[in-house]
């Protein structure tokens, strides 16, 4: 499993709590206008179906096992453009995307 994580969206994270034994937890749901959208948070509970879809040192990025199918190659970086600033997620593996970039279909 492989994901990319760019160092500016590493700095926001850890300026979020993510390192040490919180880790980022990312979360594929069904939802958005495309079927599926990114759910991410600060967590500190690994269950026994989550799978280090990132490590760097400290810096961890989990998902449960069903999420983590979605998430090969996926890009996290993180921009802070006038209209719409925050986390950006590129997944090569999705056939499409909604207008807004929220969501995607595999």
């Amino acid at each position: 499993m492989s994901i990319a994580i760019s160092e500016r969206a590493r700095e926001e994270l850890r300026t979020m709590g993510v390192g040490g034994a919180s880790f980022l937890r990312i979360t594929v749901v069904t939802g958005g206008c495309s079927g599926h959208t990114y759910s991410a948070g600060v967590d500190s509970s690994l269950g026994e179906n989550d799978i280090t879809v990132y490590e760097d040192g400290d810096f961890r990025a989990v998902a449960d096992a069903e999420s983590a199918s979605y998430l090969e190659g996926l890009d996290i970086d993180y921009s802070e453009d006038l209209i719409q600033s925050g986390f950006r997620f590129n997944n090569p593996n999705a056939a499409k995307a909604c207008g807004c970039g929220a969501s995607f279909q595999v």
